[in-house]
């Protein structure tokens, strides 16, 4: 297994899925950038599914959502299954996800076990 974490976010590869997991309730182009960058570096140019939980996100800078739909932002991962917390975030995510087109195919989860289910189609 292959980790990173700070105050920011966790980053993990683990038996072929690349977790991500978010600490705080508003990201910047800084945070999304530094996760692009650092989660690269961990899967070393393989491609992997990616779980990403922003259970904890509220919102977002203009800036921070388009740099996580920026060519690159997708490079190396198959699939996302992001896991959210309510209904509210929900409709706020594929609002947002109307605007910023997500680089690979996307779906949203409450539950971790069905997340993991639909990525495992994408190893």
């Amino acid at each position: 297994m292959k980790e990173f974490t700070d105050d920011r976010f966790s980053i993990r590869l683990e038996d072929g899925v690349v977790y991500v997991t978010w600490f705080y309730d508003y990201i910047t182009y800084e945070f999304v950038d530094a996760g692009i960058r650092i989660r690269q570096e961990l899967t070393e140019g393989k491609s992997y599914p990616m779980l990403s939980d922003i259970r904890l996100i509220k919102s977002g800078s203009r800036e921070a959502r388009q740099r996580l739909s920026d060519r690159d932002a997708g490079e190396g991962i198959t699939a996302v299954a992001v896991l959210v917390k309510s209904k509210t975030h929900r409709i706020l995510y594929n609002f947002f996800t109307s605007i910023y087109k997500d680089p690979s195919p996307t779906k949203l989860f409450t539950d971790e076990a069905e997340a993991m289910k639909w990525l495992s189609q994408f190893k």
